[in-house]
């Protein structure tokens, strides 16, 4: 606790200033002294709801998850305060007359659809790609679940397991992120993927929050619930006359975590006998610039959440390669799931929580 104690300080005090900055914009629109104490009061709560919902929710009180939530969706609502007061002074920091009550509005309107977008249930999203040898075939990729976080329970992934199963695929990929919280909790939560039945095979790699979590042996209880778990190596699904190589990557960031441990492409795609087609999962996107020496059709990665909220979508592009949707890179299709889960605040803006389902055509 020591260690990270000055860590947690600074951000407290980066969060301070930046709910300072937004007082300081908003309020110059905000005649009633009443109504500016009451603004002061909210942007306090608020900034101090911030590390509550952090603590509480690691503590899983359900006596006071209540407050969790409140951390959780200010962070949100502190995210559209922030962004619209920029945006304040960046068109009306010339203009003599005080117009920021605008941005106390914005937030309100944007983050009720945020929310409301946050906690709707996934859509089943569908793709298509061409290829003959393939036609037919189904794959749904479900990434970055976190369950264990707020409504992320085994109610909900229930209802996951039963909108995939109508679905009828072939092949089921989990690609990393699957849990939010340690190992001995959330595995109950987990059974009820036993009941996800693909027509052929369910694969599932780690994402770099089952290392942040504790890394538990959430690749041992995969396998107890039938999942064939991909740790830098492969397995071949027949489909009619075609041979499909399914690899799998831990998360890129798995050496932080564990001594000697490493994330590597090469060796999960390599095989000595013939296929038709090659798909890699690997939670991150960055994962296709591993790959040096294989060849791949498919990579299908996670992490990203599609930004999860305007305009962390920015800071995303700057370390990965795919925001959301399919992007070429060295040759390779690359696929960025938005997440079927969310992490942080419940909300969505320009993003979608989303099941999806590849097809080939």
């Amino acid at each position: 606790m020591k260690r990270i104690l000055p860590f947690i300080l600074i951000i407290l005090a980066v969060f301070a200033l930046a709910h300072y900055f937004i007082y300081q914009i908003v309020s110059r629109s905000i005649n009633s002294p009443n109504a500016n104490f009451a603004f002061i009061i909210v942007l306090s709560v608020g900034l101090l709801a911030i590390p509550a919902g952090f603590f509480v929710s690691k503590t899983r009180n359900e006596k006071l998850y209540f407050i969790s939530w409140i951390g959780f969706i200010w962070m949100g609502l502190f995210n559209f305060l922030f962004f619209f007061s920029l945006a304040e002074i960046a068109l009306f920091a010339l203009t003599e007359q005080a117009l920021s009550y605008w941005v106390i509005w914005a937030t309100a309107i944007v983050g009720a659809w945020s929310l409301f977008k946050g906690l709707s249930s996934p859509k089943i999203v569908t793709h298509y790609i061409p290829n003959e040898n393939l036609k037919g075939l189904k794959l749904v990729q479900i990434s970055d679940l976190h369950v264990g976080m707020l409504h992320l329970n085994e109610v909900w992934l229930a209802k996951i397991v039963e909108r995939i199963n109508r679905v009828n695929p072939h092949i089921v990929a989990i690609t990393g992120d699957l849990v939010e919280g340690e190992y001995l909790e959330i595995t109950p939560k987990l059974e009820v993927l036993k009941q996800l039945t693909p027509k052929s095979e369910k694969f599932y790699i780690t994402g770099n929050h089952e290392y942040i979590n504790g890394s538990g042996p959430w690749e041992n209880k995969m396998s107890e619930l039938g999942f064939t778990t991909l740790h830098n190596e492969n397995k071949v699904v027949n489909y009619n006359q075609a041979r499909v190589l399914i690899a799998g990557v831990p998360d890129r960031m798995i050496s932080r975590f564990i001594r000697n441990k490493n994330s590597s492409p090469d060796v999960a795609l390599k095989t000595e006998h013939p296929v038709h087609y090659k798909i890699l999962l690997a939670h991150q996107p960055a994962s296709v610039f591993d790959i040096k020496t294989s060849h791949c059709n498919l990579v299908l990665s996670g992490h990203t959440h599609g930004g999860q909220i305007f305009p962390f979508h920015f800071f995303v592009r700057l370390v990965q390669p795919v925001l959301k949707g399919f992007k070429t890179i060295n040759g390779i299709k690359v696929f960025a799931h938005q997440g079927t889960g969310l992490w942080g605040p419940p909300m969505r803006w320009f993003s979608r929580n989303e099941i999806v389902l590849i097809e080939w055509v």
